[in-house]
């Protein structure tokens, strides 16, 4: 009997790990949920801070405002949205800055149209836990995801960066 337990342990894990993606295949899905969300049609703004208005979808909440930064919550996941207003949707400052601070980011991803500059930053923090980062210009929206939300986490993070006005 122990051994048939240990047999249907191995083919249970084996038929997991052979489910879960690889890094390589969450690294694609990533930036191509990235680069669609960067490419589509700005969101309607539909909420609004003391310097600036964005899209916020309906399951996201605001925490908190100060004066350039807007603390958002999505169930019991925070995100950090920051607008630097000295800088256009061109720049290239807080990509610059975390490429410096990070030197083996797990995704380190540029797009660029029509005068504005797009990135996502992925770093592992953990086994199963990243810290994203997506940018378009002084903008950037920052949060702690796992693998199997980071593709999901970085379209609507896209959607936002790309809505703030």
């Amino acid at each position: 009997m122990r051994i048939f337990s240990c047999f249907l342990s191995g083919i249970v894990l084996f038929i997991l790990t052979g489910c879960m993606p690889s890094s390589e295949e969450i690294k694609k899905e990533t930036i191509e949920s990235a680069e669609q969300a960067f490419l589509s049609k700005k969101q309607k703004s539909n909420e609004t801070s003391d310097l600036f208005s964005y899209y916020l979808p309906e399951d996201f909440q605001v925490k908190e405002t100060k004066k350039a930064n807007v603390l958002l919550e999505k169930g019991n996941q925070s995100f950090i949205l920051f607008v630097n207003q000295n800088e256009d949707e061109s720049s290239k400052v807080s990509y610059e800055t975390l490429a410096d601070q990070y030197k083996e980011p797990f995704i380190s991803e540029t797009f660029e149209r029509d005068n504005e500059f797009g990135y996502i930053f992925v770093v592992k923090i953990d086994k199963n836990l990243y810290e994203v980062t997506v940018g378009l210009g002084g903008t950037k929206l920052t949060t702690e995801s796992e693998a199997h939300n980071l593709h999901d986490d970085v379209q609507v993070m896209m959607e936002i960066v790309k809505s703030v006005q």
